[in-house]
C-alpha cells in the first residue's frame, strides 16, 4: 500500500509543475479544519491581497470538509488519493502542522510550512529519551524527526522558548535551519482575540450546552504508552464522572475533549446532561471560548487556553510515572499559572476555593514567557513571512 502511494506522488510530480499561487492546507492529516494552517487560511481568504491564490485543503472525509468550508474558491481533496498527490505537486505551499510520509519530499521550487500543533511541556522529537511510547521506540522518533526537518522551509512560533524547543526537537541545527522559525506567534489562537460574549453565547447553543450553568472543559493528553495489540490505546478518563456529577452537578457541566485515537470508543451515555463528548468538535478554539475553566495535566492546550486568562486546574495523577518513564518534562511544573493536584478530591477543592488574584503574578510571568506573541493577526503575520 505504501509502495501505490509513493508511485502516485511520483507520477504526479512528473507531470504537474508548482504553480506560485497555489496553496495547500492539512490539518491533523486531513482529521480537521482547524489549529495554524485554518488560521493562516482565514487571514488569506479575507485578505485581498491573495484573491487570486488557488486553495486547497485536505480532509479524509470530504464532504465533512465541505460543510465546514462552503467558499468555492477552495478546493477539497481526500487525504492520499491521486488528486491530493496531484494538489501536492501543484502546490508552491505546503502548510500542514504534523509529520508527513517520508516520501512526500517537496521540490525545489516548493515551500514546505510546517506549523506544528502546540508550544510543548512533554518532550517531543529528538528529545524523547524514555522508552515510553508503547508503539515507536525513541531511535525511531528521532528518524522521523530528523527526515521531516530536512523538508522543512519554515515553522511557526509563539515565543523563544517554543522556538528553542522546536530546533531541538527536530534537531535543525544539523540540517542548519535554526533560522527557519518565524517567531510571529501561533495563527491557531487569532480567533480568540476576536470573539465577542454575543458570539460566544450562540456557540454555546450550536452546541446545545445550557445557559445557566458554568463550564469545565476536560483536556487531558494523549497517553502513547497505554497500548495493547488487542485493545489499542487505553481509554483513561482520569476523572470519575459518576462522583464528579454528585459533587459538581449543581454548578458545572463537563466538556470532555479526548485525542482522536481514542474518541470514537468512549461511552458517555450515562452522564447525560452533564458530561458531554466534544471529541468530535473541529476546532478546539470553540471549546476555549465557552469554557469557563480548563482541567488537563501535560497537553499543550493549557499554552493556547492562558490566552484567555481564565482558570486552568492541572490533574497530574500519574505525574511520577509520566516524568520518569514516559516523556519526562521540558521545565519544572511548578510553573504552571494554576494549583497543580493528584486526584480528583483535591481537584474539586481547587476548582471551589480557586482565586484569580491569587494567580495573577503567575499567570503574568507565564505569558510574559510562553505566549507573548499571540495576538488577534498572527496568521496576516505569518503568510506575509511564508508567501514570496
Amino acid at each position: 500500500m505504501l509502495l501505490y502511494k509513493r508511485i502516485l506522488f511520483l507520477l504526479a510530480r512528473m507531470f504537474l509543475r508548482p504553480d506560485s499561487k497555489t496553496m495547500v492546507f492539512e490539518s491533523f492529516q486531513g482529521r480537521s479544519f482547524s489549529c495554524n494552517p485554518k488560521g493562516i487560511f482565514d487571514a488569506m481568504i479575507s485578505d485581498s491581497r491573495y484573491q487570486d491564490f488557488r486553495f486547497i485543503w485536505v480532509f479524509r472525509d470530504v464532504e465533512k470538509g465541505r460543510k465546514l468550508i462552503p467558499d468555492a474558491r477552495v478546493q477539497l481533496v481526500r487525504f492520499e488519493s491521486f488528486a491530493y498527490y496531484k494538489a501536492l505537486a501543484k502546490a508552491k505551499y505546503w502548510i500542514f502542522n504534523s509529520n508527513t510520509r517520508d516520501f512526500l519530499k517537496p521540490g525545489k521550487q516548493q515551500v514546505f510550512v510546517q506549523t506544528w500543533h502546540g508550544t510543548p511541556l512533554k518532550k517531543i522529537g529528538c528529545d524523547v529519551e524514555r522508552e515510553g511510547n508503547a508503539v515507536t521506540k525513541v531511535s525511531e522518533i528521532s528518524k522521523i524527526y530528523h527526515r521531516e526537518a530536512k523538508k522543512i522551509s519554515y515553522m511557526i512560533s509563539p515565543s523563544a522558548y517554543c522556538t528553542g524547543k522546536l530546533i531541538s526537537a527536530f534537531d535543525l541545527r544539523e540540517c542548519r535551519k535554526e533560522e527557519v522559525v518565524l517567531e510571529v506567534g501561533y495563527p491557531r489562537n487569532d480567533s480568540l482575540f476576536h470573539k465577542t460574549k454575543e458570539e460566544i453565547d450562540a456557540l454555546k447553543k450550536q452546541l446545545r450546552l445550557p445557559m445557566d450553568k458554568k463550564v469545565l472543559l476536560y483536556a487531558p493528553t494523549f497517553r502513547d504508552h497505554k497500548h495493547s495489540e488487542l485493545g489499542g490505546f487505553a481509554v483513561e478518563q482520569g476523572l470519575d464522572f459518576k462522583k464528579l456529577r454528585e459533587q459538581l452537578g449543581e454548578d458545572y457541566i463537563v466538556l470532555f475533549r479526548a485525542h482522536y485515537f481514542i474518541a470514537k470508543r468512549l461511552d458517555l451515555k450515562q452522564y447525560e446532561g452533564f458530561v458531554y463528548d466534544v471529541s468530535d468538535v473541529n476546532d478546539v478554539n470553540e471549546l476555549y471560548l465557552v469554557s469557563d475553566v480548563l482541567v488537563t495535566d501535560y497537553s499543550s492546550v493549557f499554552f493556547d487556553y492562558a490566552n484567555l486568562r481564565r482558570p486552568m486546574i492541572f490533574l497530574m495523577y500519574d505525574y511520577e510515572e509520566y516524568k520518569n518513564q514516559v516523556r519526562d518534562m521540558y521545565f519544572d511544573i511548578e510553573e504552571l499559572p494554576g494549583p497543580i493536584v493528584s486526584n480528583q478530591d483535591d481537584f474539586v477543592e481547587s476548582l471551589q476555593t480557586y482565586q484569580p488574584e491569587k494567580w495573577q503574578e503567575k499567570y503574568e510571568a507565564f505569558h510574559n514567557k510562553y505566549n507573548y506573541l499571540d495576538g488577534p493577526d498572527c496568521g496576516k503575520k505569518a503568510a506575509e513571512r511564508i508567501v514570496q
